[in-house]
């Protein structure tokens, strides 16, 4: 099989990324409640049969779909067909779909041409994924650590995942990670007039720096910097991504280089691998060493993919807190729970947009670098370890990557289910009712390490930048980090970080490819983690008073409009913050729905 991406993209793999996407796109605006398809019947087999009306009165599209918990929709891609002036034609385009639905949206025409925009980029970057072609499941079980990480299609709720605007096709070629493509980091000298280094507090600057460039590229740098006549006290080391310093340092800081408050000292030796995230790297020379996160200013789901100087000077504190919190912990240390510390980071403001009162975040965002442990030092030699978002990975035979992991291990799904959710879920639970935080627990944020194919523990990683706190976590926090965390607003005490960030983010494409491909009916997939989630409540007694504080058993919980954000209220406009989707509605929870049928089995 071909494992690199091409130079162009087929016709045939044009419609089917086509195809592909206007399926999730019904999915998901059904559940977010813009799209709203009339029923026209029901079959035996438990399908229902849709029409679309357009803003066009010759223009509907048919489709059909299975129910699933929480309002969503399994659909069938292969029975989209749209209709025009009475023909029906099979060749779909997701953004004429999006045109013809203008006035139904509502969409003002810089709204739907920005999305239009990303639609085609992501478009692009899934027929380049398809004319690599999709590795079996059975070979992705087998696969090490970056070849699945590079194998992923995306986050699974986001239409617009693979936008990247920003990219140019040589680009995503070399920097995206599906390319397969690996990279070296440029390294910057910068005056400490602008930048500031934070690290945790046994860690000196030095020995960092030097364990990380190298010793001797390191004495290197600081004869480069004695030959110009510099001080060398006076500098720090930034590592930037070649992209970024092409095509925002050279032109947003040229004074800065003018005037030698930044110098280029040419490329490191180690050789990195991007994540999922493109911007955090993996140093595939050494791969004990730290994960780099570096600034890459493209739009990508959603946001300007920089670095917070606010958030990257509090990291190391925050991987400090929290690690002190768990520390003696003997629940998670029996769970083997790891939390991957941020423990260095670097950050360099701009003269100008830095002095800028209430300016849009990316520009503030342009010059930094963080540094989090590996999990490569924490993995036994007989592990395995893959990204948790690997877990909805179905291969062009309708075979998922679980089904592969259960059958490599010997067990049933249900009994690797079991193992699943006591390595993933009883911890959160751990965290969040004994230790009153929230971490986001999606499946890029967590690495699921396996031995033989059966789940032992989790990795959880770039908890720093999106923790939450609970009213108990805030009357711990130290008064330093007070500005830089994130207090939650959750007056009705409901557990969303769980409903939302599990059930809704993963669990609910979890249980659905269980559904359709492996003969695991999703009641039953509920059934298990109801199951897990009462194990937990009854080996942690003492803490019931939380559990009816923050009731996981609510009829339902607020829909999160994730896609909605950039197609409605302006979701193009320059936001001073990272922009944050909208939270409103109810969601049926499925474990209410499960705890009150006493006729389903988790045996």
């Amino acid at each position: 099989m071909n494992t690199t991406l091409k130079n162009t993209i087929s016709q045939e793999n044009w419609q089917q990324a086509n195809r592909n996407l206007m399926a999730k796109t019904f999915a998901e605006l059904m559940h977010e409640e813009l799209l709203k398809p009339v029923i026209s019947y029901r079959d035996e087999e438990g399908f229902s049969f849709f029409t679309i009306q357009t803003g066009f009165e010759n223009i509907t599209y048919n489709f059909r779909g299975q129910e699933r918990m929480m309002d969503y929709w399994h659909i069938d891609k292969d029975s989209i067909t749209k209709t025009e002036n009475g023909e029906k034609k099979s060749v779909l385009e997701v953004a004429d779909f999006f045109r013809e639905m203008q006035t139904v949206f509502d969409l003002d025409p810089n709204t739907l041409a920005k999305y239009t925009e990303e639609l085609l980029h992501t478009l692009y970057c899934d027929a380049l994924i398809l004319s690599k072609g999709i590795i079996t499941s059975e070979d992705l079980a087998r696969a090490d650590y970056q070849t699945v990480e590079h194998s992923m299609t995306g986050h699974p709720w986001v239409i617009v995942n693979k936008s990247r605007l920003g990219f140019s096709p040589r680009d995503l070629k070399t920097f995206a990670p599906e390319a397969h493509e690996n990279l070296k980091v440029i390294w910057l000298a910068s005056h400490r007039s602008r930048s500031t280094f934070q690290a945790l507090e046994h860690i000196n600057p030095e020995q960092f720096y030097r364990s990380e460039i190298g010793d001797d590229l390191y004495k290197s740098f600081e004869r480069r910097l004695a030959d110009e006549g510099k001080i060398v006290d006076d500098y720090l080391f930034i590592p930037v991504h070649p992209w970024q310093w092409e095509h925002k340092l050279q032109v947003q800081f040229a004074g800065d280089i003018a005037s030698g408050l930044l110098i280029n000292l040419g490329e490191g030796k180690d050789v990195y691998s991007p994540q999922q995230s493109i911007r955090t790297l993996y140093n595939t020379d050494h791969p004990e060493k730290r994960y780099l996160k570096t600034a890459v200013s493209i739009l990508s789901t959603g946001n300007i993919r920089g670095l917070s100087p606010k958030q990257m000077k509090i990291a190391p504190s925050i991987t400090e807190w929290v690690k002190g919190l768990i520390k003696d912990d003997a629940y998670l240390e029996s769970k083997g729970t790891i939390f991957l510390g941020e423990e260095a980071s670097v950050t360099y403001l701009h003269p100008q947009y830095s002095s800028i009162d209430q300016i849009p975040y990316q520009y503030n965002e342009f010059l930094g670098a963080l540094w989090r442990e590996s999990a490569e030092n924490y993995l036994k030699e007989d592990e395995q370890m893959v990204t948790m978002a690997s877990l909805l990975y179905v291969d062009d035979h309708g075979k998922p990557l679980v089904q592969a992991f259960a059958e490599k291990a010997g067990v049933s799904i249900k009994e690797w289910l079991k193992a699943y959710l006591d390595a993933y879920l009883t911890p959160l639970l751990h965290i969040y009712y004994t230790h009153s935080l929230c971490v986001t627990p999606h499946g890029e944020n967590i690495m699921i390490v396996l031995k033989n194919g059966v789940p032992q523990r989790i990795v959880i990683k770039d908890f720093v930048d999106d923790i939450v706190l609970t009213q108990e976590a805030r009357e711990k926090l130290p008064s330093h980090l007070a500005d830089g965390l994130i207090q939650s607003s959750n007056k009705e005490n409901v557990p969303l970080f769980i409903l939302l960030g599990v059930f809704d983010a993963f669990f609910r494409y979890l249980s659905d490819l269980l559904h359709t491909y492996s003969n695991v009916k999703e009641q039953t997939f509920w059934a298990l983690v109801h199951h897990c989630i009462e194990s937990y409540k009854t080996e942690n007694a003492h803490l019931q008073e939380r559990y009816e504080k923050y009731d996981l058993y609510v009829p339902s919980f607020k829909r999160f409009y994730i896609n909605s954000l950039r197609l409605k209220n302006n979701g193009y406009s320059e936001n001073r913050a990272f922009a944050i989707p909208r939270k409103d509605g109810a969601l049926p929870n499925p474990l209410y729905q499960i705890a009150n049928k006493n006729s389903v089995s988790v045996v």
